[in-house]
């Protein structure tokens, strides 16, 4: 039997871990082709697109790797019905608990891969991606703003100059930033000139005005000044350090925020709903293997097809990972809900592990067509067929 679990273990590792790569780059190009404008509109090396591409490849990851399991279960059990190795393995004395054995495991490491990328590699790899960002954003309004030419660095965020002088100086700058939901900055000036100081890019602003509304009274006020630093490494309208999104931090940097911290103020639900979703993110594997050998774990013989069934076990395995979704966006945006996060997988675990455990036969198209003919029997004896007539 030990060489059972081997075989089975080892085939669907293999068939897993090519399906990962297959749907992470999928995934990659259709991202990467949305950044594309940094080597096109933005001037910016392949080396530094394909870098800033790269970084988001750890969270595509830890999206992936459930469904790449699934799927990698779903091969290699179509193939062993296909080949009849279910049938003799079960006439050999092995049980389906047995057979499900090495899934379950893998369902385990794949766990513990996820909720390790969850918590630590996909938030750290997009710190790196932010940080990147501010620096291509500041090189783009250094050496490649073109004179007369509005250019969207950021969203929400507009760059302008009239003219480049000789000196490297820039003439008629204007600056509109609307990233704040709450207040909109107009920044003008006569001359500015990029200065590097203390590792940031600076823009230094002379004799120019800066325009602040506040929403939603629309109240504004206007300041005059000789001289304004700008931080473009940060993007941020006074300075200062950049500022990570909550899916951006690492689990112990989460768990570190006070109540004081101004994000913890402003997003305590998806602080905390983000903090047990990544742990939560463990279960969700196990659930999606049982899903799957629910529908194809059980010995079947090579006459019961197989599409339907193959399609079921997918939509299933699918359906449990949405669900752990919507669990975590319900949970964000009510703190009063946090225990969905755990009771939907935890829930989905028990039942579907308790099916399982029940099961002696699989699931098929066939075995369903003769439960309904059974109740319809049951219910309306005269209307029972058999061998293909009706009974009198």
């Amino acid at each position: 039997m030990r060489r059972i679990s081997v075989y089975l273990f080892a085939r669907t590792a293999i068939a897993s871990v090519s399906i990962l790569a297959v749907l992470t780059a999928i995934i990659w190009v259709t991202q990467a082709l949305r950044r594309f404008d940094l080597v096109t509109a933005k001037g910016q090396a392949l080396l530094s697109y394909l870098s800033m591409t790269l970084l988001a490849v750890p969270f595509l990851i830890s999206i992936a790797a459930p469904f790449a399991l699934a799927i990698g279960m779903i091969v290699v059990l179509n193939s062993a019905h296909a080949d009849s190795e279910l049938v003799a393995m079960n006439a050999a004395g092995a049980s389906h608990r047995q057979i499900l054995r090495p899934f379950l495991l893998l369902a385990v490491l794949t766990g513990l891969l996820v909720t390790f990328i969850a918590a630590w590699g996909a938030p750290k790899s997009l710190q790196l991606l932010r940080d990147y960002t501010t620096a291509v954003r500041a090189d783009v309004l250094t050496n490649i703003a073109q004179p007369g030419r509005f250019m969207e660095v950021d969203e929400n965020f507009v760059f302008h100059i009239r003219n480049r002088a000789p000196d490297g100086s820039v003439e008629g700058l204007f600056i509109y930033d609307s990233r704040r939901p709450d207040i909109t900055f107009t920044y003008t000036a006569e001359r500015g000139r990029f200065v590097e100081a203390l590792g940031k890019t600076l823009m230094v602003m002379e004799n120019g005005t800066i325009e602040r509304i506040k929403h939603p009274g629309e109240a504004s006020t206007f300041v005059a000044f000789g001289s304004y630093a700008f931080d473009l490494s940060s993007l941020q309208p006074e300075g200062g350090e950049v500022s990570y999104k909550v899916n951006e931090l690492t689990i112990d940097q989460l768990l570190a925020l006070t109540p004081d911290d101004p994000l913890m103020k402003s997003n305590a639900d998806e602080v905390a709903s983000e903090i047990h979703s990544r742990l939560a993110s463990f279960f969700y594997p196990m659930a999606m293997v049982l899903a799957v050998f629910f529908f194809l774990g059980f010995p079947m013989t090579t006459r019961d097809g197989r599409v339907m069934t193959i399609t079921l076990a997918l939509l299933f395995a699918t359906i449990v990972r949405l669900l752990g979704f919507a669990a975590s966006g319900v949970a964000s945006n009510d703190i009063r809900l946090l225990p969905l996060v755990y009771a939907v997988p935890i829930v989905l675990l028990v039942g579907l592990g308790a099916i399982v455990a029940l099961r002696t036969k699989s699931f098929t198209f066939g075995s369903l067509e003769g439960a309904i003919a059974d109740g319809v029997a049951r219910f309306f004896p005269g209307k029972a067929s058999s061998g293909g007539g009706m009974q009198p």
